[in-house]
């Protein structure tokens, strides 16, 4: 088992200096504890500074599928790393009666609450919170009362709505485009334009790689991909990552000229013009974009050195 790299080289380290036979005591156990977790773990690199905040200010986050078996499990992980106060939703008797069955060591009122789904039917303020969003959009009030009853994302969204959760995963089970119209009937987008956009990190070998817009956008425009760029410039640099910009099309550096083409072309060079310090490039292939031996070859002077990472 791998992770026994973390928890034994500690137990002999707190043994040797509690029996004084080390000669230079470690002061700082944690710190030693998580440079053993990085040899096991490439996301514990990617996300070190994220954790460490995170146990810093334990956010209350909303699980909407409280009652499923992974996310219980994930549960575990997240109580024990100290990351997050979860919020369960789902029925009180079902969450603790699978917590006994899987053997898990979650304490409900101590380690994580629940938010009981049943309760949630009985108090009005869940469907008229709910209803003040959607009723102009052709939403009644009794179909206003069904959705909070039958969805748990909808509850989970409401939560976080009315301040009772800092923050919502959601999407284990279900649909992703169901999952997220739920969403936006809730929360407004931050563009007048009403623009979203998605990314998905790889924890790759050499480093991570960001994937952008991978769920939402079918056929977006030159402007939208420009703002779907910046969200995933943003969401690099939260993670400390310095970004590398490829623009991807099946056309490589005007080995095509049809709209599709052309739109990557005129976003990446509205990039530019707005990020002159940032590696941004494209058109291109993805192979061009992940080997820079190859891509020189095609076009020599391209503004991207090494590896793409978004």
């Amino acid at each position: 088992d791998a992770r026994l790299i973390e928890e034994v080289p500690l137990a002999v380290v707190k043994a040797a200096m509690a029996s004084g036979v080390a000669t230079r005591p470690i002061e700082d156990l944690e710190a030693y504890r998580t440079k053993l977790h990085s040899y096991i773990s490439g996301s514990r690199l990617f996300i070190q500074s994220t954790i460490e905040l995170a146990r810093k200010n334990p956010a209350r986050i909303a699980y909407a599928e409280g009652e499923n078996d992974d996310v219980l499990l994930a549960m575990q992980a997240v109580v024990d790393e100290k990351v997050a106060r979860p919020i369960l939703v789902g029925r009180p008797s079902v969450i603790q009666a699978k917590i006994e069955k899987m053997g898990l060591r979650i304490k409900v009122g101590q380690d994580v609450d629940i938010f009981n789904v049943e309760e949630g039917d009985l108090d009005e303020k869940y469907w008229r919170r709910y209803h003040s969003r959607v009723g102009r959009a052709g939403v009644s009030v009794e179909a206003a009362k069904t959705a909070v009853h039958t969805s748990s994302t909808v509850l989970a969204a409401l939560l976080v709505d009315l301040g009772e959760a800092d923050g919502m995963i959601c999407g284990k089970v279900g649909r992703f485009d169901e999952h997220l119209k739920h969403l936006t009937d809730i929360f407004n987008p931050q563009r007048d334009s009403g623009l979203l956009s998605s990314v998905c990190a790889l924890l790759l070998e050499d480093g991570p790689l960001v994937l952008a817009d991978p769920f939402v956008n079918v056929n977006p425009t030159a402007e939208e991909i420009v703002g779907i760029a910046k969200d995933a410039i943003e969401f690099a640099r939260g993670f400390n990552i310095e970004p590398k910009v490829a623009l991807l099309s099946h056309s490589n550096f005007g080995t095509y000229e049809d709209s599709s083409a052309l739109k990557m072309k005129k976003a990446a060079a509205i990039l530019r013009a707005e990020f002159p310090d940032l590696q941004i490039d494209g058109e291109m292939h993805s192979l061009s974009a992940l080997n820079p031996k190859l891509r020189a070859t095609i076009c020599e002077d391209n503004g991207i050195e090494g590896r793409a990472n978004i």
